[in-house]
C-alpha cells in the first residue's frame, strides 16, 4: 500500500504544484484534512521522507495504468487503455477514465469523474495526450472526444463542486490543442470542443461573483496569440492578447 501511496502521488505531482496556489484560494472548498490531503504529502514525498500507510477499511481509490488495475479499494474506479494511458480515482463513487494515447486522469471528490482521450477504447482511439483533472464533488471533467470527432493534446481542469469542464472534439467536431477551466461552485458548463485551440476558462471572485472568458475559434487562434504577446508595444492595443485576457480575469 505505500508502494502504491507512492506512486499516486508521484502520478500527480506535476499537476499537483500548477494547481496547488488556486487551490488554497478557492472560496467553499474546505481545507482537508492533512492526513488524508494528497497535496500535503508532496513534499514529503520529494524530500524522501516515508509515507503513511493508508487505511484501507476506509479508503475509495483505484489506479490503472496501461490497461491494468493496479488498485481497486471501496467504490472508486479507475479505467485506462493500453497505450500508457493512466487513470486515478480518489473518493466515493468517483471514476477516472483515460482511453487513447498518453492520456490522464485524475478525479479527486464524491461522485465525480474526470475522462481524457475517450470514455472508451473505440471513443478514445485518436485520443493522444489529453489530460482531464478533477477535485471537487459532483463534477465532470472530460477531454478528448470521440470516434467521429477525436481530441488531441487537450486539458480540462474542474477545482469546485457540480461543474463540468470539457475541451477537445465533439459539438460538432474535432478539436486539439483546446483547454477548459473551472474554479469555483455550481458554474455553468464550460466547454472548448469543436475546433482546435480553443481557451475557456470559468472563474469565481473571492465576492462570489464569475465570469467567463469563452472559446471562439474565429477570433483568436492561441498559439499566434502567445507569438504576438512578446512584442510589449502591441499588448495595451490588442484586446484579444491571450495575457490581457487572462489577467481581466483576476
Amino acid at each position: 500500500m505505500v508502494s502504491i501511496r507512492a506512486i499516486t502521488r508521484l502520478g500527480i505531482v506535476a499537476v499537483g504544484l500548477g494547481i496547488g496556489a488556486a487551490l488554497a484560494s478557492t472560496p467553499g472548498i474546505a481545507a482537508a484534512d492533512s492526513s488524508t490531503d494528497w497535496l500535503s504529502s508532496i513534499d514529503t514525498l520529494l524530500a524522501g521522507g516515508p509515507l503513511a500507510a493508508a487505511d484501507t477499511s476506509a479508503t475509495n481509490l483505484a489506479i490503472s495504468f496501461d490497461g491494468l488495475t493496479l488498485l481497486q479499494e471501496g467504490t472508486a474506479h479507475a479505467y485506462s487503455g493500453t497505450d500508457g494511458d493512466f487513470a486515478i480515482a480518489d473518493g466515493a463513487g468517483t471514476t477516472a477514465t483515460a482511453y487513447g494515447t498518453g492520456d490522464y486522469a485524475y478525479a479527486e471528490g464524491t461522485d465525480s469523474s474526470a475522462t481524457a482521450g475517450g470514455a472508451t477504447a473505440a471513443s478514445g482511439a485518436g485520443g493522444t495526450f489529453d489530460s482531464a483533472f478533477l477535485y471537487g464533488d459532483d463534477s465532470t471533467a472530460f477531454s478528448g472526444g470521440t470516434a467521429a470527432d477525436p481530441g488531441t493534446f487537450d486539458s480540462a481542469i474542474v477545482i469546485g463542486n457540480s461543474d463540468v469542464a470539457s475541451a477537445g472534439g465533439d459539438v460538432a467536431g474535432p478539436g486539439s490543442y483546446d483547454v477548459a477551466y473551472v474554479e469555483g461552485n455550481n458554474l455553468a458548463t464550460n466547454g472548448a470542443q469543436g475546433a482546435s485551440y480553443l481557451l475557456d476558462i470559468l472563474k469565481t471572485y473571492e465576492d462570489g461573483t464569475s465570469s467567463s472568458a469563452a472559446a471562439a475559434a474565429d477570433v483568436s487562434n492561441l498559439w499566434t496569440d502567445l507569438l504576438s504577446s512578446f512584442d510589449t508595444s502591441g499588448i495595451a492595443a490588442d484586446a484579444s492578447n491571450v495575457w490581457t485576457e487572462l489577467a481581466s480575469l483576476f
